[in-house]
């Protein structure tokens, strides 16, 4: 019947024929009781800097044997994290795991007659998204041991232990932070509004309750343009997201705006206060369509930043397009009727009747 020592201590020939010696301690599966998670472990990733042997320890007859981990450490550390491990019906974030230092160290103390060793583990974690990993937590642990010459199973059972202690740490800390910490975010929700916002000398914010009036143009007017009345209108997108029950919440604030130190007029009439009531219209609709666009998109939880920010320019492009088919069609105002047309046309995009608009558009494109 071969001893213990037997399944621990392999022995490897060399080309000259010297015969070496190791210990080979192995990463146990299943051994402990599995942790149920939300998550899944992915893979490990072996960073340590010395790949070598983790370090050495003595056996019976007081030589040092080095010490190495069965198999591939990223494999049987891999191995390790998945079996022991109970995945729940909604875990959908992946972990990768990189080992950053693994040592062993042994000495043996004349007064006790044992050996005493310590083990140390250092582990990075992190979460796997479509981008580069996001680092998570670190784990540093250490364990002490003694045992006798005879009980050279007492270091493998440190090391599974360390490593079950890291997966612990880990599963405490992540449950703390599943509802809070946006890279472990499950879903995401989009929240637009629209502020009631105070117009002030600086800036008149779109209320359909309050058309334009003159006193609104305050900027001196061009003398070498060929126009009546200028205005300057745009609008604004501004975003902050929250977590909330561990969902990513982004709240989208959208304003409609005219500049009155940018806006000006020579000779204030009804007829030309209405064209330039129609550009601030323009913008109305173009922010209303942005806010269909987004209500109706499928945004990502990894690229809704990207698809908000997309959105945006899209909107901001098809407002200048507008704006200029508007001054060309109705000749920038000296035709009435092309005027009337576009008054028509306006105040049934307003209503949320957008097939005109999109016709004008869509044979742009073309």
């Amino acid at each position: 019947m071969r001893s213990l020592f037997a399944f621990l201590v392999c022995f490897f020939f060399s080309l000259s024929g010297a015969t070496a010696q190791r210990v080979i301690l192995h990463l146990v599966p299943g051994a402990q009781p599995a942790l149920p998670t939300e998550y899944r472990y992915r893979e490990v990733l072996d960073h340590r800097i010395d790949k070598g042997p983790i370090g050495e320890v003595y056996e019976r007859a007081g030589q040092k044997l080095p010490v190495v981990i069965a198999g591939d450490l990223q494999e049987s550390a891999r191995d390790f994290f998945r079996g022991n491990t109970q995945l729940g019906d909604s875990a959908t974030k992946e972990i990768q795991v990189r080992v950053f230092d693994l040592v062993l160290k042994e000495n043996y103390n004349p007064e006790t007659k044992l050996y005493e060793g310590e083990l140390e583990l250092a582990l990075g974690f992190f979460v796997i998204g479509s981008f580069d990993p996001v680092h998570l937590l670190d784990y540093a642990g250490a364990i002490q041991y003694q045992r006798s010459g005879f009980r050279m199973n007492r270091v493998e059972e440190v090391l599974n232990r360390l490593f079950y202690n890291s997966m612990v740490y880990f599963d405490t800390w992540i449950k703390g932070q599943s509802l809070s910490n946006r890279a472990l975010a499950k879903s995401f929700r989009l929240h637009i509004v629209e502020p009631e916002l105070v117009s002030t000398a600086d800036k008149v914010y779109y209320q359909p309750d309050r058309p334009l009036v003159w006193e609104d143009f305050r900027a001196r007017p061009n003398p070498g343009s060929r126009n009546n009345a200028t205005i300057f209108t745009s609008f604004s997108l501004q975003g902050v997201s929250l977590m909330d029950s561990g969902s990513v919440v982004q709240t989208m604030e959208i304003s409609v705006y005219m500049l009155p130190h940018q806006s000006w007029v020579k000779t204030p009439s009804a007829y030309g206060l209405n064209h330039e009531q129609r550009h601030f219209d323009l913008v109305r609709i173009v922010a209303d369509r942005l806010i269909h666009r987004l209500e109706n998109m499928d945004l990502s939880l990894d690229f809704y930043q990207a698809q908000i920010n997309e959105a945006y320019l899209d909107a901001y492009r098809e407002m200048n397009r507008l704006q200029e088919l508007y001054e060309k069609g109705v000749n920038h105002g000296l035709d009435q009727e092309g005027q009337a047309r576009w008054n028509e046309w306006i105040d049934e995009a307003l209503a949320g009747d957008w097939r005109r608009i999109e016709g004008l558009l869509a044979a742009l494109r073309r």
